[in-house]
């Protein structure tokens, strides 16, 4: 598996130092796991033994010295022991003739030694109990700590993905287009962050406290008994690779039933859109028939497949059952008949192969998740490696304010999609003047104004400031003199004088009251629940759409730029509302030059000039009483765009009215 890019990735979350003590205290976890499972097998063998045992008579020189004064008596053969702690357990690895168990029970035998606790009954039970509740209580806050500084790292690494991102999009130009969309750079923002970052949490979570695990609880098995657990891991394959091989099959079957019930379904779709034509033919028996038999068809394709698609059927059922069942049957020869192994040995060797299941399956998701990181990380890493489209030059020059015009020569421009939005485009642009851009595509107009301020750049051509190419001067001397007003970049989350104001510490609160005046918005936030501190945008206070444009206009006065690009909103306004917007572009035009993509008749009407585009050329280009007159295209677009009837913006009280002009005329 490639993980190269996921590594590039993971560098980004900072200092080894934390992942060093995550790893550190996931392998802490994993030998106290184990260092419990030890302490329970101790635990149910004094239980099951009660610290009684049998030594034979022959080897009582392999007695410990503790044990020698506890007899309880003897036969010919064997010595009995009672309330020795510990010592049944050791006198069983004593006498195994595993010589793993003859090493363990001299272990043991040295720790009870050192242990004197471990010698009597009660007092061992105590101390099992004392090293399992420390044990829990250390794996407790091991896991504590370990997953508040897994979920800090995998939080602070996403943050920097997303730092990334944002950075990113300041250096790609053609992002700022509006009619681009952000639905890739969302998707990557969110998807494939968080599968980069959910990569990380598996891979601090699962190295090394599951491979330690996995590897622990082998070595208990092996030591436990070898040739049982070569018994029982063969038995558990067999009956994995059985399960899998029968749900392979199954899931096949649960496909075939599911494109079976999806074509039943689809014919009765069908069936409910015949009802017209049936009752024209007078066909409803037939109908009926038809839908009934479609019917039954999909309800016994549908019980097929969600009797073949379930995860636990009777199948892999019988043969999990049946294999723990030859399993236990076994460990309880081994114990009743062969007396090979004892209670606590059965127990240890059950609990050792049930919990090796877990890191098994950890580490099977820990793969799967670590492909999907690997695959994420290489699309971050494609975005972060995309050249940005805009530069700005070692010698790049500051622009003054526009004086006499802006030229757009032979202007070509594609979208990210590959679609022509302006091509071999060229057009002047009297400054202070107010220009209206026209056209059938939307997107063609937004590109034309997101060239002036440099948003985006031309494939070809050159956009022209007084005869300077703007790609020669600074972009802060060139977005210094250019306020935009989109229909999509209103409002945001944020404050009203913050919307206003954008942060700035210059624009204080007077300043924004008196940019909302001029904008006719002040009345309006007046009306808010908390005035000019009142949160608005997606996630804050609900504004209406006049409303939203008169803060942007507001926001654009206070910038007092050179060139007002202004995006009219779409759709019929009231008679108030369309005076409050005339008065305030009338305040705002005077010593400005003003781009408008406009929505309003009147709006166009009042224009120093007009350009409609044309799939993405500048067809027609001159003051709009002229193009009523001379423009075939600009009147199309006046009857198809803003012809009151055919748009419908009539009420029903001025119809008679509008009737009565147009025959007068």
């Amino acid at each position: 598996m490639q993980v190269d890019a996921y590594h590039r990735a993971r560098m980004l979350a900072g200092a080894d130092r934390p992942i060093r003590l995550i790893r550190f205290l996931g392998l802490i976890q994993s030998l106290l796991v184990i260092f419990l499972l030890g302490l329970s097998g101790i635990f149910v063998s004094l239980i099951a033994s009660r610290g009684e045992t049998r030594f034979p008579s022959s080897r009582l020189n392999e007695v410990p010295q503790w044990v020698s004064g506890r007899s309880g008596g003897s036969d010919q053969q064997f010595h009995l022991y009672d309330n020795t702690g510990v010592f049944p357990l050791i006198a069983g690895s004593l006498l195994s003739d595993n010589p793993v168990h003859r090493m363990a029970g001299r272990a043991l035998d040295r720790l009870a030694t050192r242990i004197p606790s471990l010698r009597w009954n009660f007092e061992a039970l105590e101390t099992l109990l004392a090293l399992s509740a420390v044990s829990i209580l250390a794996l407790t806050v091991a896991a504590w700590l370990r997953k508040r500084m897994i979920a800090r790292s995998a939080v602070k690494l996403a943050t920097t993905l997303r730092k990334q991102i944002h950075r990113q999009m300041y250096r790609l130009g053609q992002s700022s287009l509006p009619a681009e969309g952000l639905g890739p750079v969302i998707n990557l923002w969110t998807r494939e962050v968080n599968d980069i970052r959910d990569g990380f949490l598996a891979d601090l979570d699962v190295i090394p406290r599951a491979p330690v695990l996995a590897a622990g609880l082998l070595l208990t098995a092996i030591l436990v008994s070898p040739v049982l657990l070569a018994f029982t891991a063969s038995l558990g394959l067999l009956a994995w690779l059985i399960v899998r091989i029968w749900r392979r099959e199954h899931r096949l079957l649960a496909e075939t039933a599911l494109r079976q019930a999806s074509l039943q379904l689809s014919l009765l779709h069908e069936d409910l859109g015949l009802l017209r034509t049936v009752r024209v033919y007078g066909v409803e028996e037939f109908d009926r028939e038809r839908f009934d038999n479609h019917l039954e068809h999909h309800e016994e394709a549908e019980m097929r497949r969600l009797i073949t698609n379930a995860p636990w059927n009777l199948g892999v059922g019988l043969v999990f059952g049946l294999t723990s069942v030859v399993g236990l049957g076994l460990l309880g020869f081994s114990i009743l008949i062969k007396q090979q192994i004892s209670i606590a040995t059965m127990v240890m060797l059950i609990v050792a192969l049930a919990g090796l299941a877990y890191p098994v399956l950890e580490w099977l998701r820990f793969n799967r998740v670590m492909r999907q990181a690997n695959r994420s990380s290489r699309a971050f890493f494609e975005f972060l490696e995309r050249r940005p489209e805009l530069h700005q030059d070692v010698g790049a020059q500051f622009l003054n304010p526009i004086k006499d015009r802006i030229t757009l020569e032979n202007v070509t421009l594609e979208s990210r999609s590959g679609r022509t939005l302006l091509h071999d485009c060229s057009v002047e642009i009297p400054a202070g003047s107010r220009t209206v851009i026209l056209g059938s595509d939307d997107d063609c107009k937004l590109a034309l104004a997101c060239l002036i301020p440099r948003l985006i750049d031309p494939r070809g051509g050159r956009v022209l400031i007084d005869g300077r190419d703007i790609r020669e001067v600074t972009l802060d001397s060139i977005r210094a003199q250019v306020a935009t007003v989109f229909q999509a970049d209103l409002v945001f989350t944020d404050t009203v004088s913050v919307n206003i104001g954008l942060g700035d510490p210059i624009n204080t609160l007077p300043r924004v009251i008196e940019a909302a005046k001029v904008a006719h918005a002040h009345h309006c936030i007046q009306d808010l629940p908390h005035g000019y501190d009142t949160q608005i945008g997606p996630l804050g206070h609900y504004l209406k759409p006049d409303e939203q444009y008169r803060v942007a206009l507001a926001r654009a006065y206070l910038r007092d730029p050179s060139i007002l690009i202004i995006e009219e909103p779409r759709g019929p306004i009231d008679d108030d509302t369309r005076n409050f917007l005339d008065d305030t572009l009338t305040r705002l035009t005077p010593g400005r030059t003003v781009i408008l993509i406009s929505h309003r008749i009147e709006t166009i009407r009042s224009s120093d000039l007009a350009i409609v585009l044309q799939d993405g050329q500048a067809i027609e280009v001159g003051p709009p009483r002229r193009l009523e007159h001379d423009g075939k295209l600009f009147r199309h677009l006046l009857y198809t765009e803003f012809n009151e009837f055919a748009s419908g913006d009539i009420e029903a009280g001025r119809l008679e009215l509008a009737d009565m002009v147009r025959k007068s005329k």
